[in-house]
């Protein structure tokens, strides 16, 4: 390593100190010298790759970035405390061995714990994602099946009230999950379902486009601590190596969701429609809304909260919760901290793990609006070919391709440890689908192959997620934020940029919006490059001062030996 002066196990160290834990680690000065961390994304970059321009870019002599933290203990009063570092992935198991739901050599116990933890956390997960994307489609769906005359919407009206809704959705979520850090996630999580379940079945009665705009607001703001609530709720109980599949098992209740709404939009239109004196699309609601309180009561008797709360589960024993806390202390995770003031939220925009992923997602979320809207504007607009029932159903196969592409990339991904390389894979697919739209004069079949092809999307967003996580696993603050600010800065600006490249009245022809997509694919692709390099380089240097502590503490205790022997 550049700059590194070799260690004597001989040297004399100032203050010696008999446990190294028992204090805060601190690096010699020359290890401030990490050539392993870039100055900037810029100068990353061209380490890497400039030689293929025949340019050669020094070594930068301070970081860019901050200094990656040493791991602290996740444990609580009573609990025995963890001194082992994050394990690494075992390098000669088999290449079946890292598709299996759990870990090679994991022990019984924590098969056992794992299992419950699935059983709390990914039931009530999927089954509240599943009821907003059944929610949230089932008003797309209801718009292109009587809504839009029977309230009286022209316009972009439809584009407005999605607007409304990612107002309130993005105003709320940095503050409601900030405030997940505080307050227990098994009361706030299922009281906002309660609430977003009774909005759902208010909609059912709405009588013009005012009421829409009311309902619409309020349903983002409770449905805003859903999504990336249950992200960091996961973050919190499993290491960074179980995560990924974990949440791609969450995400596919979403495109799930999109699915049944189609089908349950079908079955209402052909058997409720009129009767009780309510049309189809207002039974659609009421279906919807008599799913999703059913699944807040859950949430409330089974959703865990977070393994540092006081009694974090009834369902889990004394020492289970105790098995839990090492196994997060092992892989390096820190619990909330006891004060939070303005410092734990700066400290988050110090570094590029903010910028960088939240960046990402914003285009992402440009990239996926091909997914829905677009499809179901387009049978509408050629209703003279396509019935209710197949404007309602044929977009439900984005979703099954969203929920077959999340579940093999999210193995992939863990399979191989480079969440990169599904997502340059779907990247490349998207563009292609994005090229097609954008060219328009092409074969019917083309058109379906561009719209379905635009369903791989949908693994990216578990993709990215777990990738945020897995960054930012050793601060919980900082994990809370960044997965919130992804979802409200991506969420907020597609709500205004959505109005403008794929305006209802120029459906289904969006000339400006087909390139605006492809550009973005494009985009995305090399922001995943980028984040590649700059979290392959954060944990190279964490294996540098990881090293150097060991070295150290080796030298002290040689030391030790060194002076028991003089005075012997």
């Amino acid at each position: 390593m550049k700059g590194a002066t070799p260690l004597n196990v001989n040297q004399q160290l100032p203050n010696p100190v008999v446990n190294s834990r028992d204090v805060p680690f601190q690096p010699p000065t020359h290890l401030l010298r990490l050539s392993s961390i870039p100055r900037c994304p810029l100068t990353a970059f061209l380490t890497n790759f400039g030689w293929l321009y025949g340019l050669r870019v020094a070594e930068p002599e301070f970081p860019w970035c901050e200094l990656p933290r040493r791991p602290t203990n996740y444990t609580m009063a009573g609990d025995t405390v963890a001194t082992s570092v994050r394990e690494e992935p075992v390098t000669n198991a088999s290449w079946l061995d890292k598709w299996r739901w759990y870990e090679r050599n994991t022990s019984k116990e924590e098969k056992v714990l794992l299992r419950k933890l699935d059983f709390m956390i990914l039931t009530f997960g999927c089954l509240t994602f599943f009821t907003k994307f059944l929610d949230l489609q089932a008003f797309q769906n209801a718009y292109v099946s009587g809504m839009k005359e029977d309230v009286g919407m022209q316009g972009n009206d439809l584009q407005y009230t999605t607007g409304v809704f990612q107002a309130g959705y993005c105003a709320a979520m940095i503050p409601s999950n900030i405030i997940l850090t505080r307050v227990r996630p098994n009361v706030l999580i299922p009281a906002f379902e309660i609430l977003w379940g009774i909005l759902t079945l208010l909609t059912a009665f709405v009588k013009d486009i005012k009421h829409v705009y009311i309902i619409r607001f309020f349903s983002g703001v409770f449905e805003c601590v859903a999504y990336p609530g249950v992200i960091y709720c996961i973050g919190c109980w499993y290491k960074s190596t179980e995560i990924s599949r974990r949440l791609s098992l969450f995400y596919v209740a979403g495109p799930l969701g999109t699915m049944f709404a189609g089908y349950f939009q079908t079955a209402c239109h052909t058997n409720l429609n009129g009767v009780n004196g309510l049309e189809g699309w207002r039974w659609l609601f009421i279906v919807c809304g008599c799913i999703t309180l059913p699944v807040a009561i859950l949430g409330a008797v089974v959703f865990p909260a977070r393994p540092d709360s006081k009694n974090p589960s009834w369902l889990l024993t004394s020492d289970q919760i105790a098995l839990a806390r090492r196994r997060v202390s092992e892989g390096g995770s820190e619990a909330p901290k006891v004060k939070f003031d303005r410092k734990a939220i700066t400290d988050v925009f110090k570094g590029w793990h903010w910028y960088a992923f939240v960046g990402l997602y914003f285009v992402f979320n440009q990239a996926m609006i091909t997914n829905g809207q677009p499809f179901n504007l387009y049978l509408k607009a050629n209703n003279d070919r396509y019935s209710i029932s197949q404007i309602n159903n044929l977009p439900t196969g984005q979703s099954a391709i969203s929920i077959v592409a999340a579940l093999v990339g999210c193995y992939w991904a863990d399979a191989t440890g480079k969440r990169w390389l599904p997502s340059i894979w779907i990247c490349g697919w998207m563009t292609v689908g994005s090229i097609c739209m954008a060219v328009w004069n092409i074969p019917e079949g083309l058109k379906f192959f561009a719209f379905y092809v635009a369903g791989l999307g949908g693994a990216l967003n578990p993709l990215f997620m777990s990738w945020a996580s897995e960054v930012t696993f050793r601060s919980a603050e900082e994990r809370a934020v960044v997965v919130a600010s992804m979802n409200a800065v991506g969420q907020a600006l597609l709500a205004g940029l959505n109005i403008v490249t794929f305006p209802t009245p120029l459906a289904p022809r969006f000339k400006f919006g087909w390139f605006w997509v492809m550009a973005n694919n494009i985009l995305q692709a090399g922001l995943v490059m980028g984040i590649m390099v700059l979290h392959n380089r954060e944990k190279r240097a964490m294996q540098v001062l990881e090293g150097q502590a060991e070295d150290v503490e080796q030298i002290k205790i040689a030391n030790a030996t060194k002076g028991d022997d003089e005075s012997a």
